[in-house]
Order: structure tokens, then sequence, then C-alpha cells
């Protein structure tokens, strides 16, 4: 039997999901955030050198919704961490493993919230964000004006933000990584809604998990270790792959 190291051949295995969802969810007050795999749902990847893979940021906004009231009509606009407006994200990848290719929004006119634009001026340094400032105008062209707070529509239901297209370099294991207030340099991974001053970040509680993502750069990916749910702490079933 081949013999890999666990370090080396982490990989997590799940039942079939929708490529457009990820599986691991958290229901609950605060916002939730991870690196999903849109091929299977997971938050692992397995790549062979050379080649290319999709990585989405997943955001599922909390379920504490507030009111209030603005200076234009209608009188009542959502808030909470149910009805997010505004957002900052940052990945951080192993430019000695990934290779950054593309990005992408989702294109969908109807859910125009999500359709936040790209920050590609850290892509030398091995990060790549994403902001949301409100709903443009016209849906995902930031050329466009916003609309006003009481036209607007929230992000208010679970989808993902933003994706991103690497090749894997070399070999290993490289990490997906989503940077938060304290990591050194510190980023204020974050979202608001439109009737506080007060972001919601992990250090006041407004987001609840966040979740990273973990490439295993391989020519092999059936000779791994698999196991599920390793991220959570759980390893309820234990199965090993490899024959040869």
């Amino acid at each position: 039997m081949r013999r890999l190291t666990i370090s080396a051949a982490i990989v997590v295995v799940f039942g079939l999901v929708s490529p457009a969802t990820a599986q691991i969810t958290h229901p609950g007050d605060a916002v939730h955030v991870q690196i999903y795999n849109p091929d299977d749902g997971s938050n692992v990847f397995c790549v062979a050198p050379g080649n290319t893979f999709h990585a989405r940021v997943f955001v599922e906004p909390g379920q504490n919704g507030t009111t209030c009231v603005l200076s234009c009509s209608p009188p009542s606009v959502p808030g909470g961490q149910a009805n997010l407006a505004t957002g900052v994200v940052d990945v951080a990848f192993d430019t000695s493993r990934l290779s950054y290719v593309a990005d992408s929004i989702i294109s969908n006119p109807a859910t125009p919230a999500v359709q936040g634009m790209p920050q590609e001026q850290n892509l030398a340094d091995g990060r790549i964000g994403w902001a949301l400032a409100g709903t443009w105008s016209t849906p995902g062209n930031p050329g466009s004006t916003l609309m006003s707070p009481c036209d607007m529509t929230f992000l208010n239901t679970d989808g993902w933000l933003f994706q991103v297209e690497f090749q894997a370099v070399g070999s290993g294991i490289a990490a997906l990584h989503l940077r938060r207030e304290t990591d050194t340099p510190p980023f204020a991974l974050s979202f608001a809604d439109i009737c506080g001053t007060e972001a919601f970040k992990e250090s006041n509680g407004g987001i609840g998990s966040v979740t990273d993502g973990t490439v295993l750069i391989d020519s092999d990916c059936a000779n791994v270790l698999f196991f599920d749910s390793f991220e959570d702490g759980a390893v309820a079933r234990w199965s090993n792959a490899s024959t040869d």
C-alpha cells in the first residue's frame, strides 16, 4: 500500500450536493463566511499540478433582523445581520503554489446585492478581495450610480459572492485563507447593514464562523487518505482509498 503522510494527503469526502451550494451551513443570528468548492460543496480541493480550479466565497447572512427609519421613502428599511448592505472580504493565497487566473461575480440581475467588486490590486502579494458598497443602479456595473438606501436590495439570502480561478503550481498543500482581524497584518473581515454604524465582525459576534479552503496539489487524487468533516473536528468515518 502506498504510504502518504496525513499532512500531505487530506481530502474531505461529502455526499452529492448541488455544484452551486456550499454543503456546510451554520444557521443562526450571526453571519457566516466560507470558501467552498463548487464541484462538491466541500471546503477542500484536489487538483493536479498545472490544472486550474475554481473557488467561491460563500456568505450566509444571519437571522437577526431589525428595521430602521431613514429620511426617504419607504419610511422603514430592513437591517441587522439578516439584511447586509456593505461588506469587505480578502482571500490570501500562496503564490508559490497557486497562480491567479481570473475572477468573476454572480451575474444574476435578480440578486444585485451580491454584485460587489473584485479587488485585484494586491494580487502580486497573494491577496484578492471583494467589496460591496450597496446596489448599483445597473446590476454588476460599478460605473453606474448607487441606488438610495430605501431603494437598494440587501444581501439577505445565502449565496456565493465571488469566484476565483487558480492554477495549481508545484505540489503539496496550500491554503485559501479568509483574512481576519487576528492576522498579521490584521484585516477587518466585516459586513454592515444600513441601520447602524457598527460593522458585524468576529470580535463583536456579528460574524459567527469563518471557514478557509484547503488545496491539495497532487497528480493522483485517488491515492489519498479520505475522511469526513476534518475541518469541524469530526472523524466519524475513515476509509483508505489507496490500494497500491
